[in-house]
């Protein structure tokens, strides 16, 4: 066994309620690193190709990294990969909080999970053993509820527990899996696989941690870390708000409304959802095991008639993704939106696409393209009409279940005259929209994404929006601590545009993979301590695997053309990879302006041929030629 892992992999079959456990292949360990990267190899090895997501027989992989439970800052990363209903991608879901860590106490590096119980049930992984708990009377509960009472039952609030609500239990296509009830599992519909499976909850507890192959080098190694974090100047900001901390580049890229046409006026932002706004709460922040700024929050209303309300949530700053799509709060009540989060995560539903969705239908209603009578409920930017919403999609209750099946489902209960209206790339709804602020990796990955929209390219330097163009050689310097070359460097460099956004997100998707499979949190506070030469000599240190920088490149690589591969396998080609029509179109600015796509940089509106091109440069930068189908 080498160090760092614990060296076996759980296989569990649901239908038997039997288990087999197996030694970790080193070779493979090696090659594919662990977490993400293993995961996806275990996928190419159990999964049948067709296999549709809501089957038996498709698995669900749950991996920890090798630097899980070494000391390494922010490594405490749950990988899960499956075969999402939203769409059908193949790919993989990543939450935090304790269950990395106590999965790799319990002794185990990754679990395959197939079948489908009999009945509700949850599969708990212990040092002790593995059992199979009737959750019968589980079964219909909210996701924290359910958390509350496996971490009673177990006897300890260490436990860690993955838990599906109502949506899930009921396969809604964008339900998702609660991780201690401050994290998520989210984006295609994790939950749903786990309710076809009767899973209702997964958990884990155990003391145990890896074997360090060279800890003096460790040691040195993280030490490092420290050092720079003492010398990090804005460390005592994000103490003091978390993921707040950002508010300001946020409130910028994530600001569209009414079905992405309108711009949600940043001035009443700040004033019904910002910073202000947030420390009215009582807050208690806390983080992932080994994080050294916890961004996690126990928020509790102290004023007004929703007084003593209390919730966990993985940000404070969900409540301004849910509530400025709807416009929420108000003057009088700055609470609704954190409330409504909160109901939300309970029941299981993903507040991005639940939120997406809903604004969507409502503008079509507003704009006349749509009679809200082919609803049972009424389509308002309403706090007790999205309520009976969100209870009627989870429970797929009345009309409400046109939505449970997903965009798909959806369009096609509306009729094809509403696709062009709608937010998607590859049925999933879009995050990013660049009218905003440019095409950065972020923006633009959403196109090449084997998932769809999602947050896999946030560590490039586009991370900051509005940067001038004098900041151009200080993009080299970062994009040489994410692990591009000199001449890669050169080749994202060599464009009109400044640089190639498509070839520089290979290199962020690149980065992104590192990170997941070792372990490591990628938001934007942590992985900043990190580069890609310190997480191969990380991986080295606690391995002891003799592996060069380039060796260690080239297995991200093989992880995601494993994973693209397998896509392939599916259907999914070039073809899906493109941008949805309404980016161009204008957007309407808060002062009455016109927005349109443009570089990041703005120098120039972009046209779809300019967006083809960056699609066929980040496909050049990946290698994938004629011979796509063949992966």
């Amino acid at each position: 066994m080498a160090a760092g892992y614990m060296g076996r992999v759980l296989f569990v079959d649901l239908d038997m309620q039997e288990i087999e456990t197996r030694e970790l292949d080193t070779d493979v360990a090696k090659k594919f690193i662990g977490g993400m990267g293993l995961n996806a190899w275990l996928m190419k090895q159990s999964y049948m190709p067709g296999t549709d997501p809501l089957s038996s027989d498709n698995p669900i992989i749950l991996g920890a990294g090798p630097l899980v439970g070494t000391g390494a800052p922010g490594a405490a990363k749950i990988v899960a990969t499956t075969r999402f209903p939203l769409n059908g991608t193949i790919s993989e879901s990543v939450g935090s909080m304790r269950f990395a860590r106590n999965l790799k106490g319990a002794g185990f590096d990754h679990v395959v999970i197939k079948g489908r119980a009999r009945k509700p049930t949850v599969l708990e992984i212990s040092e002790d053993g593995v059992s199979f708990l009737d959750a019968s009377d589980l079964w219909g509960l909210d996701a924290f509820t359910v958390t509350d009472a496996l971490k009673k039952i177990g006897g300890s609030p260490k436990i860690s527990v993955i838990a599906i609500g109502p949506a899930g239990e009921n396969q809604v296509a964008f339900s998702l899996a609660m991780v201690d009830k401050a994290s998520t599992l989210g984006r295609g519909g994790l939950g749903a696989v786990m309710g076809s499976k009767n899973l209702k909850a997964i958990t884990a507890k155990g003391s145990a941690r890896p074997v360090v192959s060279d800890g003096d080098e460790l040691s040195k190694l993280l030490g490092g870390i420290r050092d720079r974090l003492k010398r990090f100047k804005n460390h005592k900001r994000v103490l003091e708000l978390g993921i707040m901390e950002n508010w300001d580049n946020y409130v910028k890229q994530l600001s569209a409304y009414r079905n992405f046409t309108h711009v949600f006026p940043p001035q009443k932002a700040n004033e019904l959802y910002g910073p202000s706004v947030y420390k009215t709460f009582r807050v208690r922040r806390f983080g992932c095991p080994s994080c050294f700024t916890p961004d996690k929050d126990i928020l509790e209303i102290t004023q007004g008639p929703y007084k003593g309300f209390k919730t966990t949530t993985t940000s404070y700053f969900n409540s301004y993704s849910v509530g400025r799509v709807f416009d929420l709060n108000s003057s009088s009540d700055k609470t609704a939106a954190v409330r409504m989060t909160d109901l939300l995560d309970k029941m299981g539903l993903d507040m991005l696409s639940f939120s997406t969705m809903m604004d969507f239908l409502i503008t079509e209603c507003e704009q006349g393209h749509l009679d809200s009578q082919v609803f049972d409920i009424p389509l308002q930017r309403d706090m007790n009409a999205l309520a009976k919403w969100a209870r009627a999609i989870s429970t797929r209750k009345g009309k409400a279940d046109a939505l449970a099946g997903g965009w798909r489902s959806l369009l096609s209960y509306l009729g094809s005259d509403f696709e062009r209206y709608a937010p998607i790339i590859k049925n999933c709804d879009i995050l990013w929209d660049p009218r905003l602020v440019g095409l950065g990796t972020m923006e633009f990955e959403q196109i090449v994404s084997v998932k769809g929209p999602r947050s896999a390219s946030g560590g490039s330097p586009t991370y900051v929006p509005g940067q001038p163009e004098e900041n151009l050689p200080l993009f080299g310097r970062h994009l040489d601590r994410m692990g591009a070359d000199s001449k890669a460097i050169d080749r994202i460099l060599d464009s009109p545009f400044g640089f190639s956004v498509g070839r520089m997100t290979r290199y962020s998707e690149d980065w992104y993979t590192v990170l997941t499979s070792l372990g490591i949190c990628n938001r934007h506070f942590n992985n900043r301590f990190y580069s890609f030469e310190l997480c191969h000599r990380l991986f080295v240190a606690v391995t002891g695997f003799q592996i060069e920088i380039d060796e260690f490149r080239e297995s991200v690589v093989m992880i995601w053309n494993t994973i693209k591969g397998m896509n392939i396998s599916e259907g999914f080609g070039p073809e899906d990879d493109r941008a949805p029509e309404l980016w161009f179109s204008p957007m309407i600015g808060p002062d009455g302006e016109s927005l349109v796509i443009r570089d990041y940089f703005g120098r120039q509106e972009l046209t779809r041929e300019d967006i083809d091109q960056f699609v066929r440069d980040y496909y050049d930068e990946r290698g994938w030629g004629s011979d796509l189908k063949r992966m």
